[in-house]
């Protein structure tokens, strides 16, 4: 019976419309999504997220205490490489803020990934984006992404 009720919980949650599709972005919004969900593509396994960073870019998660700059990611990048691999992950957008050149993305992230060591890890982020639009290219120009735990 438990068995059920999760399998009808899921079911529903699927189901549900996301939040993206509950309203009517503009063109400048949907162009800012779709730059954050193809940086996720081309970045997030790679460990090449400071491509898409903006010179100026500062940004931390939760298992940072500060802000971090892009030169200190690509060092990272350098260093490590990729970590590891994401296995899947998926981004529900909750909403997108634009003002001139200037665009600020919240949502959710569930990521699936493997590490170096084959070990698998859930998680269910919490984030947000700042970019910025130059030579009409969007950029990050900063984020914050905290990591949920359990409860």
């Amino acid at each position: 019976m438990k068995y059920l009720l999760r399998l009808a919980a899921l079911t529903a949650l699927v189901a549900a419309p996301s939040h993206a599709a509950d309203q009517s972005w503009s063109a400048e919004q949907a162009s800012a999504w779709a730059f954050v969900t193809t940086a996720w593509q081309r970045h997030a396994d790679a460990g090449t997220w400071y491509k898409s960073m903006d010179p100026n870019f500062y940004g931390w998660t939760t298992g940072y205490p500060v802000p971090t700059d892009r030169a200190t990611h690509k060092r990272r990048a350098d260093v490590f490489g990729a970590e590891g691999k994401i296995l899947f992950h998926r981004l529900d957008p909750l909403a997108v803020a634009i003002s001139a050149d200037t665009a600020i993305a919240y949502y959710f992230a569930e990521i699936v990934e493997q590490d170096h060591k084959g070990a698998r890890k859930t998680s269910a982020q919490r984030c947000s984006n700042t970019l910025v639009r130059r030579r009409a290219q969007w950029h990050i120009l900063g984020w914050m992404c905290d990591t949920k735990s359990e409860g």
